[in-house]
């Protein structure tokens, strides 16, 4: 059978249903009338007394017609229901051959580049046009041991990052303990890390220092910046922000687009902006 003619049963199926439960209601509703009953939470061994014989014995048949039908219809749909998962299984089959295949040309593939390239270089070599060293250092720019390290370490602190945010407008004194202040705050939206807090920059008296807080894994992260909303509720940190720890070139480019969301929404005051997944988004303002 065609998996699109079992689909189209399958719809018949649930037109039948649907068709049944209607069926079915009437049925009860007939009954409930004959019985005297508002509905069939009411139904009893003595409420079914009340009706005549006859009427009885008809719905007695009836509930045996709408029964057999079930039990028919139950059969076929169990049928093709068989029978799709025979397809199914049939279908995973080939995605599985067809895999197999196509990693078998990809590997073939590679042996090809790999053979030309191999080729290609012996015979370079061999006609003394150009040396492997120097086809090397035109085709990419040479390999220090201080660019690989810069590689290295740009690699790491992308990485530290994800675990990282930063806390503007968290007030700095003197005798501060920032390990306990800060966990006070994160207690207040009911969250109790493990983390590592430290100021950055330089201190000045013009202006408040940020403080880094470095957690264990970016998840946690993540719970932090969903919940930064609610410490703002909190008159005590109503001027705090925290925002992630973003590299130079992401400081930029979202800088760029808070003034990009600033001036949209000075010019469509009806709206609230915000940045959302590096993009500006906007919904209706809640009017109070």
């Amino acid at each position: 059978m065609e998996e699109m003619d079992i689909l189209q049963r399958l719809s018949c199926y649930s037109s039948y249903i649907t068709d049944e439960h209607e069926t079915h209601n009437a049925w009860i509703n007939e009954l409930a009338e004959a019985t005297n009953c508002d509905n069939r939470r009411e139904f009893s061994v003595e409420t079914f007394k009340k009706p005549l014989k006859p009427f009885l014995v008809k719905h007695l048949y009836s509930a045996y017609q709408i029964t057999n039908d079930h039990v028919n219809t139950f059969l076929d749909i169990k049928k093709d229901m068989e029978e799709l998962k025979s397809d199914l299984i049939r279908s995973h089959s080939t995605v599985i051959k067809l895999q197999a295949e196509l990693l078998e040309i990809k590997s073939k593939q590679l042996e090809s580049v790999h053979s030309t390239v191999k080729t290609a270089v012996q015979d370079t070599v061999q006609a003394g046009i150009i040396t492997y060293s120097q086809a090397v250092s035109k085709a990419a720019p040479a390999l220090t041991e201080e660019s690989l390290k810069k590689v290295v370490q740009n690699v790491v602190s992308e990485e530290d990052r994800t675990k990282n945010v930063l806390i503007f407008g968290f007030e700095e004194t003197s005798e501060e303990n920032l390990s306990h202040e800060v966990s006070e705050m994160f207690q207040q939206s009911e969250e109790k890390p493990h983390f590592e807090a430290v100021r950055v920059g330089k201190k000045s008296e013009e202006k408040i220092r940020p403080v880094k807080v470095s957690f264990g894994n970016s998840s946690t992260v993540h719970q932090i910046l969903v919940k930064a909303k609610e410490l703002r509720l909190i008159p005590r940190h109503k001027t705090v922000f925290i925002s992630p720890d973003r590299s130079p070139e992401e400081r930029t480019i979202h800088q760029q687009l808070v003034l990009e969301m600033k001036q949209i929404a000075k010019e469509d005051p009806d709206k609230h902006y915000y940045i959302r997944s590096g993009k500006i988004c906007c919904k209706d303002k809640v009017l109070k």
